[in-house]
């Protein structure tokens, strides 16, 4: 049978009065009786001393004042010590219901000693005797009894010593004298007499000395105590504390007075003015000024008074236990009372398999335990295993101890039966583990021995475990596929169908109505009830720790092709002994497989969040188009490229949905991109998601097959090396190297009319083999053209967002979820109506009017569509409005903005010229051809620009296209030179007045500028309001690489077509 064993250290109890206090002071108290000493008062602070007063001011020419000294503070008083504990002789009588004690207590004991073994409490003289009855059955508390000494207090701070007063001011020093007067023809003034001296300042007073601080009282010792009774389990109700107080703390000395600062000295007498002289003489000069008075010293600082002496500690007391006989003859004394604690125990399940399995029972055996008290420990101890949240045991599952000496290590022979409760419910998607804890418990009268508690953690689970199931994540309509599920017995018993068996295994599989499970073959065996699950009993010996699988062989219905990217349950049930013990569930996505044999308009590239209301808002958006489509999804196939099934030349515009890294552009293999781009006119590409334009690089210039323009020019090029001088050959910024090398390819560009994309790939290594003096040679530049010109770049679109998801942004209509996906038995109907080659859901349903709102431009759904305006081009766009599509009647939105259709068309054809200006084309031909298009719009079918109504033309979308081009030519253009019609913008300038001639020539009326719309005009441009841009045909400020990462990239190519040969994920 399966054991385990539990070990536990046992508790090294210590025995001094301070220990056992300390023990006492945890427990839980029900009563508390004190005979502790008194706590001595705090002595009182000192007072701080007062001031000293300031010195005079000197007067005229006298000094000024000394300043009087600061007054010393009184010291702090001292702390009054703590009063010792008294002492009692304590009596228990009776039981836990009636617990009777007798209290006697001591004043002083007839003892010299401090221990029991001198005390003789018959020659003590009691102060009380107490008398108590308690009922203690109800409660787990303790009567505690506190005979701990009083603390003795703080000695009081000492005060703060008074500062001195300052020193006064000198007095300002006498006047001179003035000169005498001369009373004669010519003779000369007397010269005055000098100013007196400024008296001295006087000197500032002491500070005041800071009191001593008051000495700390002293403890009072703890008391002794001794507990007696006849029946030493009454000890379990009882503590003691008997600890000392706490000496005082000395109390802080006050800190010296601040001194007295010395007063300023006197400022010198100004000197007397000399006196007049008589006609022809001079007067006499002035006295010189008095000398200032000196500064006065400053007084003493005080000194700090000094610290208090902390009081005294003293003794603990003394606690004794004593078991006495009927007599009061004492049998047994010690300094603590017994303790009980469990060393080990031994835990076995119950069917030898080695689990223990929820709802089943677990046995405790062999359980080892001591006393590790200070006296012998009575019989009637209850030893148990108490319920716990996860485990049941009996209440009267329980062995009463016998008694055990001091250090006696026992074994109890009494066998535990718990339960493990079963499993509240079932375990999803992971077998059931809990761990679970039973622990060990000695109580005696109701109280825990605190070292008996010793818990385990048990592992509790079932013996037969799914650890693996393997199912695709999708699957497509008539499509079949097997789940398999692995399983194991990690028990030591054998399991299923033999002779010895511990149990039943059964599986049920489950799922949604549209997943149907094939009828069983020889290979694999089951049986399908008719609510349509599957069962497969194991009709076999599963053996100990061994491990098997089992199959369902499943088909999606055909009615899923309704369903199209919906999520389907399914559940695996593993029930062992007819009980549900483990429930695995998941979903399968319904993906229709693409046909190579069928042409659609529109080949939808979806991926793992793809949902069904995504899948709707895309049907829709096709359905205004009236496109057929079809899907690839990257899940399903991987990559965007697969070596069995070929997609090019089955559609005409791909709709890329960029999410992540399973559904990047780097998943697509240029050489197919280009294939189709270049397959024919209708070839169009659309990515949505976080891509950005230079991740289109990789097919725009086939980093796969790099070619140069051509032998001559890359003869040239090769020859024309990056040359940089300057200074200590310092190595050239990128940014600067961007610059030469953006340079170079606009030229490349320039020559054929801005129809191709270039692009320079250059190698930034220095070339060693040529350096010279103030030179510095880099490497080789290359100038690549891209594969596709500016007509297919048009329709190469990107719809850059954080998320490509529809229905995360605003819909124009609204899609109301009826399938119940998780429901097994649902009801589908036959059909609704289709859109293209894909059935759309009947269950699912969108209301056949299409557009129910406004089209925001800035949604997911708004700008999408756009693109695809974009994509068809022009001309489709004008048809659409003779043809009065659903989306002609359409209002769109750009914030406060709104357009009708037919200004949505000539936004279009106004982005198509603005890419072409930005490039700087001088031939204009997309606009060239927007106007044969118009023309040939106009020939069809009557236009509105031929009605006579000339108020209707400002609406019509050539009226609004030709004063778009007005607006456009008069805002770009401006003569501010005189060779200015040499210049390439005067050469665009004219082309672009000839193609509005050529406009204006489609309609009977003459169309003048109409400045009252240019601010309307100015807005309509559908690329900025639907913020899409175009890496092919948009005008690129920085179209440069570094050759490492061509190399790189085809590096990264290389491990990512190793990665996608690699099998599909399980579940």
């Amino acid at each position: 049978m399966m054991s385990t064993l539990t070990k536990a250290d046992i508790p090294n109890f210590c025995f001094d009065v301070n220990s056992v206090s300390k023990r006492a002071s945890t427990k839980l108290v029900y009563q508390t009786i004190s005979i502790s000493g008194q706590s001595g008062t705090n002595g009182d602070f000192g007072r701080d001393g007062t001031f000293g007063f300031p010195g005079d001011d000197g007067s005229t020419g006298e000094n000024g004042g000394s300043g009087n000294d600061g007054e010393n503070a009184s010291a702090g008083e001292p702390g009054q010590s703590g009063t010792d504990s008294r002492h009692a002789l304590v009596r228990l009588n009776g039981t836990v219901e009636n617990l009777n004690m007798q209290l006697k207590i001591f004043q002083t004991l007839y003892s010299s000693s401090e221990q029991f073994a001198g005390i003789n409490w018959n020659l003590a003289h009691s102060l009380h005797d107490l008398n108590y009855d308690f009922q203690l059955a109800k409660s787990k508390g303790i009567i505690l009894v506190r005979a701990v000494g009083g603390n003795g207090g703080d000695g009081g701070y000492g005060g703060y010593g008074g500062p001195g007063g300052s020193g006064g001011h000198g007095g300002r020093g006498r006047h001179g004298t003035n000169g005498s007067n001369a009373y004669n023809q010519g003779a000369s003034g007397g010269s005055g007499g000098p100013g007196g001296a400024g008296g001295n300042g006087g000197c500032g007073g002491n500070g005041g000395d800071g009191g001593s601080g008051g000495d700390g009282g002293n403890a009072g010792a703890g008391g002794h105590v001794q507990v007696r009774s006849a029946d030493p389990r009454l000890f379990m109700l009882i503590e003691l504390d008997c600890r000392a107080g706490t000496k005082g703390k000395g109390g802080y000395g006050g800190k010296g007075g601040d001194c007295g600062l010395g007063g300023s000295g006197g400022d010198g007498g100004i000197g007397g003015y000399g006196g007049l002289g008589e006609s022809g003489g001079a007067h006499g000069s002035q006295g010189a000024r008095g000398a200032n008075g000196m500064h006065g010293s400053h007084g003493r600082v005080g000194r700090n008074g000094l610290a208090g002496i902390d009081g005294r500690a003293t003794s603990d007391g003394s606690i004794q236990y004593a078991v006495v006989d009927i007599d009061d003859n004492v049998i047994e004394t010690a300094p603590d009372k017994y303790h009980a604690s469990v060393i080990s125990y031994t835990v076995t399940d119950e069917n030898n398999d080695e689990i223990y399995e929820p709802d089943s029972d677990f046995f405790i055996t062999s359980v080892k335990w001591t006393n590790n008290g200070a006296m012998t420990l009575p019989s009637g101890s209850i030893l148990s295993f108490p319920s716990t949240k996860c485990v049941s045991s009996d209440i009267n599952d329980f062995s009463v101890l016998m008694g055990a000496n001091i250090n006696q290590i026992c074994l109890d022979s009494h066998q535990f039966k718990c339960h493990l409760n079963a499993a509240s419910t079932f375990s999803i998607n992971q077998p059931y583990i809990q761990p679970v804890t039973i622990a060990s418990e000695i109580n005696l009268l109701d109280r825990l021995f605190s070292g008996s508690q010793v818990s385990t953690t048990l592992t509790c689970q079932y013996p037969i475990q799914i650890t693996n199931i393997q199912i695709p994540t999708f699957l497509g309509p008539n499509e079949r596929s097997i789940i398999t599920v692995n399983f194991t017995n990690i028990s030591t018993r054998s399991y299923g169908t033999c002779s010895d068996s511990a149990g039943s295994i059964e599986f049920i599989f489950s799922a949604h109505s549209l997943i149907k499970i094939v009828p069983a073959t020889e290979e694999y065996l089951y049986q399908i009830t008719p609510d349509g699950q599957g069962h497969y009993k194991i009709n076999e010996e599963m053996s100990p720790k061994s491990t098997k699988h089992i199959y369902f062989e499943f088909s999606l219905d055909a009615d899923a092709s309704y369903q199209l990217y919906e999520s389907l349950f399914w559940s695996i049930d593993l029930l062992l002994r007819d009980t549900l013990i483990e429930k695995h569930t998941n979903k399968i996505r319904i993906i229709p497989e693409f046909n190579p044999n069928v042409h659609t308009d529109v080949l939808l590239v979806t991926y793992s969040q793809m949902d069904r209301v995504e899948y709707l808002a895309y049907q829709k958006l096709f359905q205004l188009f009236k496109y057929s489509s079809q899907m690839w999804d990257i899940e399903r196939y991987e990559a965007f490229h697969h070596p069995e099934i070929q997609w090019l030349n089955t559609t005409n515009l791909i709709i890329f949905i960029y999410s992540n890294p399973k559904s990047t552009l780097n998943m697509i293999q240029s050489q197919l991109f280009l294939q189709h781009m270049n397959s024919s006119e209708n070839a169009g590409f659309i990515c949505i998601g976080t891509c950005l334009s230079d991740e289109f690089d990789f097919a725009l210039f086939d980093y796969n097959n790099l070619q140069f323009i051509d032998n001559k020019e890359k003869t040239k090029c090769e020859a024309s090396n990056y040359v940089w001088s300057g200074f200590g050959f310092r190595h050239p910024t990128a940014k600067k190297l961007n610059v030469m090398a953006n340079k170079l390819r606009t030229e490349y560009e320039k020559q054929e009319d801005n129809k191709f994309l270039y692009q320079v790939v250059y190698d930034d290594t220095k070339d060693a083999r040529s350096r010279h003096c103030l030179t510095v040679v880099y490497g080789k530049k290359y100038v690549y053209k891209s594969t596709l010109d500016f007509q297919v770049g048009n329709r190469l679109i990107l719809v850059n967002s954080e998320s490509p998801l529809l229905a995360n942004t605003h819909l124009p209509f609204k899609l109301q979820a009826q399938l119940n996906t998780n429901q097994q038995n649902e009801v589908v109907p036959s059909r609704e109506y289709d859109i293209g080659i894909n059935d759309m859901v009947k269950t699912l349903q969108i209301d056949e009017n299409i557009i129910q709102d406004e089209i925001q431009l800035n949604s997911q759904f708004g700008r999408l569509l756009c693109a695809i305006l974009f994509y068809q081009g022009f001309e489709k766009s004008l048809m659409m409005i003779n043809h009065k599509c659903e989306l002609t009647r359409c209002i769109f939105v750009s914030d406060s903005s709104k357009f009708n259709f037919n200004q949505i068309v000539a936004s279009l054809a106004m982005s198509i010229i603005e890419r072409e200006y930005n490039r700087g084309s001088l031939e204009f031909h997309s606009l060239t051809l927007i106007v044969d298009q118009a023309a040939n719009a106009i020939g069809k079918l009557y236009n509105i620009a031929r009605t006579t109504d000339h108020v209707a033309d400002q609406n019509n979308w050539l009226y609004l296209l030709i004063q778009s081009l007005y607006e456009y030519i008069d805002s770009q253009f401006f003569i501010s030179f005189p060779w200015y019609g040499c210049t390439n913008k005067a050469k665009q300038r004219r082309k672009l007045q000839e193609i509005v001639s050529d406009l204006v020539s489609l309609s009977i009326h003459e169309i003048p500028r109409n400045k009252e719309l240019y601010q309307t005009v100015q807005m309509m441009r559908l690329q900025e309001l639907a913020k899409l841009q175009f890496p092919a045909a948009d005008k690129r400020e920085n179209c440069v690489r570094r050759i490492i990462e061509i190399q790189a990239w085809k590096e990264k190519q290389k491990i990512k077509e190793t990665n996608l040969s690699a099998p599909l994920e399980k579940y």
